[in-house]
């Protein structure tokens, strides 16, 4: 009974934070202007409706739109209120304006209205599009004006750097609060000085329009819900309330799987935690009836309204100096993909150890699965039901076999039909895990787990029920550090270019309360005027801005 009532006492808050929690998100990027192929960096805020950084929803959504189409789409981890990510952007992008859109997933339950929206421009030296104008005369191209609110105070040990030195930022006028900060240095582009800082953003807040709030999307306040639509296979439409166990899991060589609910439109969710990287992910229909059904994911992103931008102006003085950027872009990917790509590694979901773990290269190879069961993996067993064949587990007393459904994995990939696995060839098969014990998955529960692994992780030669659907998938983003040569603590080739047009990039930054922060960052090749800008905001809603410009001759 104390169970049921733990539960009740969770729905009921749950209900109520949906109720009254309201969101709003704010997006701050290394710069305004990009070139076509260049890493975008970000980070995301949430906060109430008075600005306070509110840790909430667990996942944040970025679009880069030209009109109403996403070019990219990104989702980021938040935890305590901020999370980082960046934007590859391809360099097949045509010049333009584009909008940058970010939001949560509960943030929809308002509307696209409440949306954080800002313009970026992006140069294709090569591809121009209609909204793109050269103009043929001298002079500079016309600057949209910007506000700046600056309550702190940044400086730098030098005015002026030469190429490849170090430097020192500090970060002065700290409020006595611990702020969740971002840092940027960058160069400042002729072309395009536009940006409203974290200051304005917070000023206009009262403008957002107060929605109604829908109750459609659950909010993401543990991690990333990922939802699909039950297919009826002999009708190919959605089904309402069919009596099914959805199961979603993804290929490879961990375990992580995840039991779903089914409503009574016949929508599925599953919640999941910390899902990163492009993978592929797994479906699992499970019927408690004779029909075939297959669940097809659902995009989790919002659509949006067309909305139409100036054409970007561009000076033909400046053509050369654009295609000079383009091609240090493409220079520094050239010469440090691998350290731009590197990126946080996370543990592993599943973090219980096999009851025994097999090695079956260190065994007689067998040609037939059955004959394993027999000859050593003693604390299972094959079972027949007439033409069906399961596979059962010793309890975990060891007294017995479990009556329960067995959860049965290659490579990670939940297969519902064992005889499947009964007549599939054991010499694919470098390892089996045994797991003793009831699990709980969303949900269902199963009487131990059977972890087939083959020597590639990629399930070869064998193909699934119809209820088993292979999908690509992105999940959110894991954490990608910034490179930048440290001149000073290791030998740097001179032959290696550095065209970094970003020196420093620091999303992660927290104040602690301190009254001063002292960075290094170090200057690259490339000569010219740069913008530090600091920004930062804290759980009671305190908002820090600064800037400072340095120059590297």
């Amino acid at each position: 009974m104390k169970k049921y009532s733990i539960l009740l006492v969770f729905v009921l808050w749950v209900s109520t934070l949906f109720a009254e929690t309201r969101e709003r998100v704010y997006l701050q990027t290394d710069k305004q202007l990009y070139m076509a192929g260049e890493l975008l960096w970000m980070k995301m805020f949430t906060t109430d409706m008075d600005g306070r950084l509110q840790d909430f929803s667990k996942i944040g959504y970025v679009e880069l739109v030209t009109d109403s189409l996403s070019e990219v789409q990104v989702k980021l981890d938040i935890r305590d209120g901020a999370g980082a990510g960046w934007m590859e952007l391809s360099p097949m992008l045509s010049t333009g304006y584009y909008r940058l859109i970010a939001y949560t997933r509960h943030m929809r339950n308002e509307g696209n209205e409440v949306f954080f929206e800002k313009t970026i421009g992006i140069i294709n030296p090569y591809m121009r599009d209609e909204n793109t104008v050269v103009v043929e005369e001298e002079g500079e191209t016309e600057k949209t004006d910007k506000r700046l609110i600056a309550n702190g105070s940044l400086s730098t040990n030098r005015i002026s750097y030469g190429k490849r030195e170090k430097g020192e930022l500090t970060i002065t006028n700290l409020p006595a609060e611990d702020l969740s900060m971002v840092v940027s240095i960058a160069g400042i582009d002729p072309l395009f000085d536009s940006s409203s800082s974290m200051a304005d953003w917070k000023i206009a807040l009262r403008n957002v329009p107060r929605n109604t709030l829908q109750k459609e999307f659950l909010p993401e306040y543990e991690g990333a819900i990922i939802e699909g639509r039950v297919i009826d296979q002999a009708t190919n439409e959605q089904v309402p309330g069919e009596l099914l166990a959805p199961l979603l899991s993804f290929p490879g060589k961990d375990i992580q799987v995840y039991g779903g609910k089914v409503d009574e439109k016949g929508k599925v969710s599953f919640h999941t935690h910390r899902i990163t990287g492009k993978k592929e992910v797994a479906t699992v229909a499970s019927s408690f009836s004779t029909k075939q059904y297959q669940i097809d994911l659902l995009s989790p992103f919002a659509i949006h309204q067309k909305k139409e931008h100036p054409s970007l102006l561009i000076n033909s003085l400046w053509h050369d100096y654009l295609e000079e950027r383009s091609l240090g872009v493409q220079i520094t990917e050239a010469y440090t993909a691998d350290s731009l790509s590197r990126v946080e590694k996370l543990p592993p979901y599943f973090n219980y150890k096999p009851y025994k773990e097999y090695l079956l290269d260190e065994y007689t190879r067998f040609q037939f699965m059955e004959d394993l069961f027999v000859e050593f993996i003693l604390a299972a067993r094959i079972r027949k039901t007439g033409d069906t064949k399961t596979f059962n587990l010793l309890t975990e007393r060891m007294d017995r076999f479990a009556t329960g459904q067995t959860l049965v994995l290659l490579d990670n990939i939940p297969v519902v039909d064992h005889n499947l696995l009964v007549d599939y060839n054991p010499l694919h098969i470098r390892k089996v895990d045994l797991y003793l014990g009831r699990y709980l998955f969303g949900g269902q529960i199963c009487e131990g787990i059977i972890a087939f692994w083959s020597y590639n992780y990629n399930y070869p030669g064998i193909t699934f029920g119809e209820s088993t659907r292979i999908f690509d998938y992105e999940g959110s983003q894991a954490y990608r550090y910034f490179y930048a040569p440290k001149y000073d603590q290791q030998e740097v080739s001179e032959r290696m270019p550095d065209f970094r047009h970003t020196l420093l990039w620091e999303p992660a930054l927290q104040s602690e309360a301190k009254k001063e922060i002292t960075l290094p960052f170090y200057t690259s090749d490339v000569p010219g005027k740069y913008l530090v800008t600091v920004e930062g905001i804290s759980k009671e809603g305190t908002v820090y801005t600064a800037t400072h410009t340095l120059e590297v001759k």
